[in-house]
C-alpha cells in the first residue's frame, strides 16, 4: 500500500528538517510526502532538496490555514492510505510499517488512530486511552489527534475535506478541533479503530503557561466548543466539558499556580464561547 503524508507547514524549518530526517529512516518505503507550504518565502527549498532523491516529495503552496492546506494536499494525494503529520512531529522507524500491518490485520477499518507521545514516551497534547478499541463519539477526544490519524483513500471521498472555518490559521476564533470534526463526520460512514501502541512523537504544546499560551487556550477552547455544538452533543456532556476547566482553574488557584489557573479559566471561556 502506498501512503500519502500531507504535511501543512508555516514558520518552521528545524522542525521540518527533523521530520524529514526521521522519515528517511522508515523501514517501509512506499510513501510520498506532500508538503503544503504556507510560507511567503522559499525557506523550505534547501531543506527539501537533499531528500528529493531519497523519496517522493510533492511541494505545494496554499493560503494560510491548516484545514485549507490539508484540503489542497488531499486533492494531490495518490496513496491508498493518507495521513496528516504536523510539521513538528516525527516518526519512529517502524511506524509506517506498523500502520500498514494494522490495516492489513483489520480490513474492516477505514481509519486507524494512535497515541501522541513526547521524546520521553509520555503522553503529549492530550490524555489518551490506554486500551485499544473502536473510536466513537464519546471517546474520539481521547483516541484521535490529527497527526496520529491514518485513513484509507475512500474516507476523503465520503467525508469531503476539512472544515476550513476550524483549525490553526483559520479566519475565525476556532483554532482547534478540525480533525475531531473530520473524524466525527466520517463515523456514520466509516469504521475507526484506536491502537495506543501506535505512537507518533510530538512535543508537548504547553511547556510553560506564558501569556501567549494562555491566549491560545481561549481560541483552542473556542474550537472545542464549536465542534461540540456542531455535532449536537448532549447537555450533560457539554456541562461536564465546561466543568473540568473550571475545577482546574480553582484548584491551581488555591495552590497559587496563577498562570496555570488562568490557562484553565481561558479554556473554559473559550469552550463556552464556542458552544454558544
Amino acid at each position: 500500500m502506498k501512503i500519502s503524508l500531507i504535511m501543512a507547514t508555516v514558520n518552521r524549518t528545524l522542525e521540518v528538517e527533523t521530520f524529514l530526517r526521521h522519515l528517511d529512516r522508515q523501514e517501509y518505503r512506499d510513501f510520498e510526502l506532500i508538503v503544503v507550504d504556507q510560507n511567503e518565502d522559499d525557506r523550505l527549498a534547501s531543506i527539501l532538496l537533499p531528500y528529493g532523491s531519497r523519496f517522493t516529495i510533492v511541494h505545494l503552496a496554499s493560503e494560510r490555514g491548516i484545514s485549507k492546506a490539508r484540503n489542497v494536499g488531499l486533492l494531490r494525494a495518490s496513496g491508498d492510505l493518507i495521513a496528516f503529520p504536523d510539521d513538528d512531529c516525527w516518526y519512529g522507524p517502524d511506524l509506517l510499517r506498523s500502520v500498514v500491518a494494522r490495516f492489513a490485520a483489520r480490513p474492516d477499518a477505514d481509519i486507524v488512530t494512535g497515541r501522541s507521545i513526547d521524546g520521553t514516551g509520555a503522553d503529549s497534547a492530550s490524555k489518551f486511552d490506554k486500551t485499544e478499541g473502536p473510536v466513537d463519539r464519546k471517546n474520539v477526544w481521547r483516541r484521535a489527534i490529527s497527526y496520529t490519524i491514518f485513513q484509507r483513500r475512500n474516507v476523503g471521498v465520503l467525508v469531503g475535506g476539512f472544515d476550513e472555518n476550524i483549525g490553526v490559521g483559520a479566519n475565525s476564533i476556532y483554532l482547534s478541533g478540525e480533525e475531531t470534526d473530520y473524524v466525527l463526520r466520517a463515523l456514520p460512514h466509516c469504521r475507526a479503530y484506536y491502537y495506543p501502541d501506535l505512537t507518533v512523537y510530538h512535543p508537548s504544546p504547553v511547556a510553560r503557561y506564558s501569556p501567549q499560551v494562555i491566549k491560545r487556550a481561549y481560541k483552542y477552547g473556542c474550537g472545542f466548543g464549536k465542534v461540540v455544538a456542531k455535532h449536537r452533543y448532549s447537555l450533560p456532556y457539554k456541562g461536564t466539558a465546561l466543568l473540568k476547566p473550571i475545577v482546574g482553574s480553582i484548584l491551581y488557584g488555591l495552590f497559587l499556580q496563577f498562570p496555570k489557573s488562568n490557562y484553565y479559566w481561558h479554556s473554559f471561556l473559550g469552550r463556552l464561547r464556542g458552544m454558544l
